[in-house]
């Protein structure tokens, strides 16, 4: 009997250890599991937050640009030359954001080139390529001497049935392959953006691109053809009007 009841109380002490052991483990996986969602929702917030203070610094620029100029109209609201001045220089400066005069400045030069039939395997590289520039703050671009601005199409005509690339179409005229990409912004900031690990031109030469990358101090871009070719904009009116 006491042989039975022994047994009876070391089974209940069993079951006890067990179930306790089981809610350990499942506190430890919601904790793991907490912590995991955790850390992802942090490395999100300073994504977020990296993303917003670089607004917020362009922004800021942006303001104090304006708060100069507005400055320059004040004084020279009573004084019609250096008004006349002022209006020019604005003027000047709307024209090189809308890549309506050449400019020149430093940046880097890449020539691209490869089989023909690379372009029709990986199309859209070409795309990331310009896109990665853009991000590392390029301020001017051209591609053979095309100037890229808002309305620049980028595309593949000609695709044959073993899939060679016959030409693209860049600004509406037909190029093919080598490509002279210029863009001019912080030399240092678009090489190191172009070379990171895993970056654009690793998986561009994965793909069997064949691509070259030199810093220059001086590069010039042409403006972009206003022949009604490239910029339309003959359906757009003022919102005022």
């Amino acid at each position: 009997m006491k042989k039975i009841a022994r047994n009876i109380s070391i089974t209940i002490v069993c079951l006890i250890l067990g179930t306790m052991l089981s809610w350990q483990y499942k506190s430890i996986s919601s904790s793991n599991a907490s912590s995991i969602a955790q850390n992802e929702r942090l490395e999100d917030l300073r994504s977020q937050l990296i993303e917003e203070k670089r607004i917020n610094e362009g922004l800021k620029n942006r303001n104090e640009e304006l708060q100069a100029q507005l400055s320059e109209y004040k004084e020279a609201i009573d004084d019609i030359e250096k008004l006349e001045q002022t209006i020019i220089r604005e003027k000047e400066r709307a024209e090189i954001i809308a890549g309506l005069v050449d400019v020149k400045g430093e940046g880097v030069v890449l020539t691209i080139d490869g089989d023909i039939s690379v372009w029709a395997r990986r199309p859209s590289g070409f795309i990331d390529l310009i896109n990665e520039l853009k991000a590392a703050e390029a301020q001017a671009i051209s591609i053979q001497d095309e100037r890229v601005v808002a309305m620049t199409e980028i595309k593949i005509i000609d695709i044959n049935e073993t899939g060679n690339v016959n030409k693209w179409i860049i600004n509406g005229r037909n190029f093919t392959p080598p490509f002279t990409v210029k863009a001019i912004g912080d030399p240092d900031k678009l090489d190191n953006s172009l070379h990171m690990i895993a970056g654009i031109l690793d998986v561009l030469k994965r793909s069997g691109y064949r691509i070259n990358v030199e810093k220059k101090e001086e590069i010039i871009i042409p403006a972009v053809r206003d022949d009604g070719s490239v910029l339309k904009y003959d359906l757009l009116k003022s919102v005022e009007e």
